[in-house]
Order: structure tokens, then sequence, then C-alpha cells
């Protein structure tokens, strides 16, 4: 019988766990540090991510060290992958995929780099194993199943973010700041998107703002990811007084565990919002709900399926690339509100 990885890796083991990509990535990515650290709990894990990410793993529990590549000059690269080099860990796993990501693995010249066996750098591993036998169908379990092939269990992938407590009194200084009182209701709009052809219509979030306390009661606060402030100022040109802010992930995770939901469209924030437990209404057009759908039991999924969604860079309409993209504008302000009323109704 072929033994598993894991049972040849040092139970003190120095862990690399590479995980480049976006937020909602992490986020699911999440769900294999405390399994990891449960089957090696004298192991050092060190988790290595971008910067919009790093403010999910720097305060996980089985978290040892955070790691933050930043793309800066050719220099600091350089000291970057010598450092990878000289910390000389024992296992690197690289479940990025990616060119970055499998040539940071091989850098690190560790005794055990893990990767996929199909990845289209896998040379560059000498622990290459596949998981098809495991049938993924949800991307955290395609998180997962790599980790789980080395033979940590984890049965029932979950994602989990874990706040900073010394974070808490400025968000809620930052909600009073707003206009918002501690013991006051209100609800999450994050109106941002990295892809204008999956961009809601900005009138209708303005809307939203307006109608979210007119009808049900509960102020609207506005929110985006940094780079993002000019959609929401579209937003804010239609819905003057409504309440905006940025802020980095661990005070918008607080005011979001806080909120009584949140509307945002298919992307990182809707992950990040659904693992913390609120309640999210989640506008889909371009990538398909069934398998992008955030987790949570109160989650509430708009779509509006047509002929060319989901939809690729070959399929999609020229005026998808104007922000009107058909599969969103056919989501109305009154299937929000309904959808909000669901969540707001008692049990």
């Amino acid at each position: 019988m072929t033994q598993l990885l894991k049972d040849r890796i040092p139970k003190n083991a120095k862990i690399l766990l590479i995980k480049l990509r976006s937020i909602g990535d992490v986020v699911y990515n999440t769900s294999v540090y405390g399994p990891l650290k449960q089957c090696f709990p004298d192991s050092e894990l060190t988790v290595l991510v971008e910067p919009a990410s790093y403010d999910l793993v720097r305060s996980h529990p089985a978290v040892d060290v955070a790691l933050c590549f930043r793309k800066g000059s050719f220099l600091e690269q350089a000291r970057f992958y010598f450092n990878l080099f000289a910390h000389r860990y024992d296992v690197a796993i690289d479940m990025h995929e990616g060119t970055r990501g499998a040539v940071m693995c091989f850098v690190s010249q560790a005794r055990y780099r893990v990767g996929h066996r199909f990845a289209k750098r896998s040379f560059l591993y000498n622990e290459t194993l596949q998981f098809e036998d495991l049938a993924p169908r949800f991307p955290i379990e395609y998180q997962a199943a790599l980790v789980n092939k080395m033979g940590v269990a984890i049965d029932a992938p979950r994602p989990e973010i874990h706040l900073d407590d010394s974070v808490e009194s400025a968000a809620r200084e930052r909600l009073r700041a707003l206009g918002i009182a501690d013991d006051e209701d209100f609800c999450i709009v994050h109106c941002g998107t990295r892809k204008v052809y999956d961009q809601w219509q900005y009138k209708k979030f303005a809307e939203l703002c307006q109608e979210f306390h007119s009808q049900l009661g509960v102020k609207a606060v506005l929110t985006c990811g940094p780079g993002e402030e000019a959609q929401a100022r579209q937003v804010l040109d239609h819905a003057q007084g409504t309440p905006f802010f940025v802020a980095g992930l661990q005070e918008l995770g607080w005011i979001s565990r806080r909120a009584r939901f949140a509307v945002c469209h298919n992307g990182g924030y809707m992950h990040f919002a659904s693992a913390l437990g609120t309640p999210v209404i989640a506008l889909f057009g371009v990538v398909n709900p069934r398998i992008w759908k955030p987790l949570g039991e109160r989650d509430i999924v708009l779509y509006k399926e047509i002929e060319c969604s989901p939809c690729n860079s070959k399929t999609r309409k020229p005026e998808c690339y104007d922000g009107d993209a058909e599969c969103k504008r056919n989501i109305e302000t009154e299937d929000v509100l309904n959808a909000a009323r669901r969540i707001l109704s008692p049990a």
C-alpha cells in the first residue's frame, strides 16, 4: 500500500502554503489551515498570499506566519525569493497553480514540493498528486482536495475567517461617525466589481439605498473595495447622503458581521461576508451560480438566466463592456427588496 505523504512529513515540519490569487479564493483556502495544523500540531505553518488577501490570514489561529508577496522592484522580488529559499521549508504546497506560485514552490527547495499532477508547471514539483477521484464539485472542495490527498482529513470543508479583536472598536467608531447607532439596523450595499461587464446598474444601487430605509426601515451603508471608489461615486451621485466608507478587510469584516444583510456582486466580498455569517443577496450574471454561489444557509442568489449566460470573452456582447449587461439589467430593485424581506422576516 502506498504510504501517504503526511506520514513522510516530520511532525515539526516547516510548511509553506502558497495561495496567490484573489480574495474569494483565499476565503475558501482558509478551510485547510485548521486541518493542516491539527494533523501537524508541532509544525510551523506559513501562508503566502498577496496584499489584497493578507488580512484574511494574518489573524487565523492556525497560521504561524502570514507572508505577503508584493510586486516590487527586481531587487525586492529577488530578496523575497531568496528568503523563501533561506527559510529551509520542509514542505511547500502550491495551491495557486499559476507560474509564479509554481516558481515559488520550486525556489523554496523544500524537501516535499507538492502540487497538482496535471498543472502546467508540474515539473517544478517533486510530489504530484491528483484528486479527480474525489470529484470536487465546488471551489471550496477543489481547495481542500489537494491537501486531502496528502492524507490530511478534511470531511466537510468550510471557510474560517477570524477577525482581530483590536479592530472592533475602530469599526464601531466608524459606524457612529456614519450616523449608525450601536443598536440601529443597517445593511451593506457593496457596489464594486473588477469586471465592468458584470456591473449592476449604478442607479439601481442608488434606488436600493433609499428603498431599504423607506420600505424596510433599514439604513444602507455603501461600501466598495480599494480602487473601486469611482464606482461608488456613481452610486452616490444618485443617492446623496448615503453613508459611505472604504476600509480594509478586517474593519469591513467587523462592520459586515453587524449588518442585517449585504447586497453585492458575485466576487470576493460575497464569499467573505457569507463566511462571516452575514446573509448575502448575491447578484449573478456572467458566471454560473450553481458553482460559485455563496455557502450560507440564508444567502439568496438573484440570477436571470439568458441564452448567453454564463458567458466568456467569445460570447459576451459589446453592450456588456459598457456596464449594461442584459443578465444584470434584468435584475430589478424589487427583486432585491423581496430577497431582503425574506431575510428580515422571522424564521
